[in-house]
């Protein structure tokens, strides 16, 4: 097995090596080029940048910071140090970032924003050596230290990591604490470049655009690794989502790979289909949705507006690669993600881990012993132990299976919400709420959303003689806003007298979700 250095080097030995390697293209549709031979170069100077700080194998490098080159720079260079990159969201407040960063540990934060002005805590964190500062020129996205030094040229010295060792660092959200820090080792090369060339279908000659932010598991393993062990040009774009800006760079740039999420679907679905008639869209070979169930009338917009299909796939931040997808020249059926794929050994079982018959509902697992499993959650061995058992993976998820191996997802077994493709975990939301003084109790849920697919909604019980009103309201989204993200803001709230509870005191969120499905609130 081969590790991701080692497969990206294959890439640079090619002809491939000056191919453009990522369209860049602003929010202003200013647009560059960079080539594989370019992007090596300047991750090579990151990753010398970083060893004159005294980044060591296995530091973390975390990565906050706008859209741009300087992610993909950053992120190899630390591969090439031998480091732990993670690619964070830019708009994280304050809990969710510290969390993350005492979580993970980091050692290196690479950032264009004047953190420690707005995130005094920074100086507390013990494993933190260093804050790197960059400034941008806008129009070509490259990054510049604050105090205007250089980035020395040439890296030689590779680190040389086995198949075992950690490469990078993605979060996930839980349902009763804090993000879980997943880590994945070089094992998962292989693994990514089968998914790339086999599932997705790239070939030498494709354009694929993901649209998922780096952030995300996808983002990270099909728009930042995927593309330059595969030696698949992509393009970027870091403007803000809009039909009439998607459409014409899909048009122009002729992309023929589009990997996108229900979300955004759902949003071009708002624009009516006289608008997508105006664009042909001929190189466009294949659509694939990821992060939340693909739902009937998504799929048929797609056919009837875009005139494509849209294959939907399935996995998770643990799961590191596609591990069950529909693709061209598979009979879809509408709602049904699809069959397994690459080395993935899914089942549905009851709840005595009996397999369940064809059309029986029950726990989606997957059968250990696949390449792109994570290794761990970061130095938290009871979280990592507690998802496996009897040979299995649990994932959380709901689903079925018929006759032909096809799967059928259900929903989750947790109280994990997905609002747009974001993951978030109800006690993150909570703990924020709880921080007013007013609130004594709250609750986060999700509740089903036509554009959303999940909102959250939160349950309060508010201190004696406090009322609820617009001004409490609106500092509670605030808050949540501010010191999380915005897409953990609750969309709605409902005073309780009082939450449900269980013996033990544990919040009974389906009675919640139930009153929210019943009107009874």
């Amino acid at each position: 097995m081969r590790t991701f250095l080692e497969l990206f080097q294959d890439q640079l030995h090619t002809e491939r090596r000056d191919a453009t390697a990522i369209r860049w293209i602003d929010a202003r549709q200013n647009r560059s080029a960079i080539s594989f031979s370019m992007l090596n170069a300047e991750s090579d100077r990151r990753a010398g940048y970083l060893r004159s700080l005294g980044c060591q194998p296995g530091d973390r490098v975390f990565l906050f910071m706008q859209l741009s080159p300087e992610i993909w720079y950053f992120f190899w260079g630390a591969l090439k140090c031998g480091a732990i990159p993670c690619v964070m969201f830019a708009d994280f407040g304050e809990t969710a970032l510290k969390a993350r960063l005492e979580t993970g540990e980091a050692n290196f934060l690479v950032t264009d924003s004047d953190v420690e002005r707005k995130f005094p805590f920074l100086e507390s964190l013990p494993s933190l050596k260093q804050v790197i500062h960059l400034t941008f020129d806008h129009e070509s996205g490259v990054g510049r230290f604050v105090d205007e030094k250089p980035f020395p040229f040439g890296f030689q010295d590779w680190h040389q990591p086995g198949i075992e060792s950690s490469a990078f660092m993605v979060f996930t959200s839980g349902s009763t604490g804090f993000p879980k820090a997943v880590v994945h080792t070089h094992r998962a090369a292989e693994a990514v470049l089968r998914s790339m060339r086999d599932v997705l279908g790239c070939r030498a000659d494709d354009l694929l655009w993901c649209t998922a932010n780096p952030a995300w598991i996808t983002g990270t393993i099909y728009g930042v690794i995927g593309l330059l062990i595969a030696g698949i040009e992509s393009v970027q774009y870091s403007g803000k989502f809009h039909a009439r800006r998607w459409l014409p760079i899909l048009d122009a740039e002729q992309v023929t790979v589009w990997y996108s999420a229900p979300t955004a679907f759902r949003s071009l679905m708002a624009t009516p289909d006289d608008f997508y008639h105006g664009f042909q869209l001929n190189s466009l070979r294949a659509i694939f949705s990821v992060g939340e169930p693909l739902n009937p009338a998504v799929y048929e917009w797609g056919k009837r507006a875009l005139k494509h299909e849209i294959y939907d796939t399935w996995f998770q931040t643990e799961a590191g690669t596609i591990r069950i997808a529909n693709r061209p020249g598979d009979q879809v059926i509408p709602g049904w993600m699809g069959k397994a794929v690459d080395d993935a050994q899914p089942l549905i079982l009851d709840e005595d881990d009996q397999i369940c018959a064809p059309g029986q509902i029950g726990k989606l697992v997957l059968k250990t012993g696949w390449d792109s499993c994570f290794s761990e959650y970061y130095r938290n061995e009871s979280a990592t132990l507690s998802k496996f058992s009897n040979g299995t993976y649990r994932t959380g998820d709901l689903a079925m299976q018929d006759e032909c191996g096809r799967f059928l997802f259900i929903g989750r077994d947790d109280d994990v919400i997905n609002t747009s493709g974001h993951l978030v975990g109800p006690f993150e939301v909570e703990s924020v709420l709880l921080e007013d003084e007013r609130v004594l109790e709250a609750g986060v849920v999700s509740e089903p959303d036509p554009l959303l697919y999940e909102k959250v909604v939160a349950f309060i019980v508010l201190k004696p003689g406090v009322k609820f009103d617009i001004d409490l309201e609106n500092d509670l989204k605030m808050a949540v806003n501010s010191k999380l993200s915005g897409h953990a803001v609750p969309k709605a709230f409902y005073p309780l007298k009082a939450l449900p509870k269980n013996a033990s005191g544990k919040i009974l969120r389906n009675e919640l979700r139930a009153r929210l499905r019943g009107n009874k609130v």
